[in-house]
């Protein structure tokens, strides 16, 4: 939704190619990959009239690696050194360990899109106004936080025939049968798509696009020194939980020929995946390593979770027959960032596109990393994960199945299955350009239907 208004560095296409956006030209300076160059747009403002200069660009990255902002992009940005403002329109990135992905982290997916410095200033303002570089600015007076969003037109945009749509309204519907009967009824255009609602919008005439690259879900384990659980603290009871599941079953039960069972941070066609597979179903040997673990007769496990999401009560129901107890604490408005760091729970729901493991690295396992809210700490991780970052292309795939097995012998995590989302929508009024590269469509990319002339 903010790609609406926020325009980014480096723009990642639906077919995964980098192209410009507000930087022009990037590169590599010297050898080694510890210094990176960005040349910017020129002539470029914010909506508030601020330049979007290379002090501006400087301002971001500085505010996203400072640790009181909790950035998700902190940990991406570990690295780096310095930002140096090299002239008004060149910004140059140093870093104290190499790092060969950082045209990647400066797109939409990562720490690309840029926001008014003087909105960083004054941070408080974000939560209810848009500061950016974009086609569209928040309208305020006709949004309501957590139901829906209303965007209008930027008539100063730098590339106006970008600029599809007079106004988009983004809207938030928990349940699935509400947003499909909203696109029968026309008051929506298009809407992502669970696997219970794909074939009734097809029978009902909507157009299917998708789906695009898989997402992982299951549990994160947030609590995994047992600060908050004891039990998480040992690996034996992380991996009985593991063991305990039964991935088949629930993955045929909730999302069908659209998504696979899975017990690991990886996809068949990413390298790192192990078709073999590390945790089979076998609640007996879950029994054994609780036993072994001095929890023969289980414990309690908060969780917190999404409103009407269904998985972790599918785990809940495996986990009590070996004696575990999923306490869910479920909210429509479920803060990943802010729960992840709420000493109330142990876990909570993981539903995350899947990228390669220097990028997952960097979100989900490193000691700063956004959803490793303990800063857990494993030694061989973290080497892995810098040989990985300076390795040629065929060490890189042998470091990445390491990485891979890696974190699911620690059981940080309680993946279940992976799924492919999809998009309903009325191919009359909007075209939704989507390549399987991509988790969810761009929502910039979505435009008017060609019979409607573009």
């Amino acid at each position: 939704m903010l790609a609406l208004a926020y325009d980014v560095l480096i723009y990642q296409a639906p077919d995964g190619s980098l192209q410009p956006q507000l930087a022009t030209s990037w590169e590599y300076v010297g050898d080694g990959n510890t210094t990176f160059e960005l040349s910017l747009r020129p002539d470029i403002a914010f909506v508030d009239g601020t330049p979007l200069d290379a002090q501006a660009v400087k301002a971001n990255l500085e505010y996203r690696r400072d640790p009181a902002v909790g950035s998700q992009s902190a940990a991406q940005l570990a690295a780096v050194s310095e930002v140096e403002v090299v002239d008004d329109l060149t910004v140059r990135i140093h870093l104290a360990t190499p790092n060969p992905l950082l045209p990647s982290l400066f797109t939409q997916s990562g720490a690309g899109a840029m926001i008014s410095p003087a909105a960083l200033a004054d941070p408080a303002g974000l939560a209810t106004e848009t500061f950016g570089v974009g086609r569209y600015q928040l309208d305020a007076s006709r949004t309501v936080h957590g139901d829906h969003y209303t965007f209008v037109s930027n008539p100063d945009y730098w590339s106006p025939d970008d600029v599809h749509w007079d106004e988009v309204v983004v809207s938030f519907l928990p349940e699935e049968s509400a947003a499909l009967a909203s696109l029968q009824a026309g008051q929506l255009d298009a809407g992502m798509a669970t696997s219970a609602t794909v074939d009734s919008g097809r029978a009902a005439g909507l157009s299917v696009a998708g789906p695009g690259f898989p997402i992982v879900a299951g549990l994160n384990i947030w609590d995994r020194d047992g600060e908050v659980v004891p039990a998480l603290g040992d690996v034996r009871v992380r991996q009985a939980l593991n063991y305990a599941v039964d991935r088949e079953a629930i993955a045929s039960a909730l999302v069908g020929d659209s998504g696979s069972p899975t017990d690991q941070l990886s996809a068949p066609d990413q390298s790192g995946w192990n078709d073999d597979g590390y945790y089979p179903y076998d609640p007996d040997k879950a029994r054994e390593l609780l036993a072994e673990a001095g929890y023969a007769d289980g414990f309690t496990l908060p969780v917190r979770t999404f409103a009407g999401e269904q998985l972790t009560q599918a785990i809940a129901d495996n986990l009590g027959d070996v004696g575990v107890v999923l306490e869910i604490n479920a909210d429509e408005q479920m803060d990943q960032a802010d729960d992840a760091g709420n000493s109330e729970y142990g876990a909570g729901f993981l539903g995350w596109g899947i990228s390669p493991p220097v990028q997952m690295a960097t979100y989900f396992w490193l000691p700063d990393a956004l959803n490793n809210p303990a800063d857990s700490l494993d030694d061989t991780l973290v080497e892995l994960h810098q040989q990985a970052l300076v390795a040629d292309e065929k060490t890189l795939d042998e470091l990445n199945g390491q990485i891979v097995a890696r974190v699911a012998e620690l059981a940080w995590f309680l993946p279940v299955y992976l799924q492919g989302e999809s998009v309903l929508y009325d191919a009359d009024v909007v075209d939704v350009p989507w390549a399987n590269f991509q988790s969810v469509p761009t929502v910039t990319e979505l435009r008017p239907a060609s019979s409607n002339g573009g």
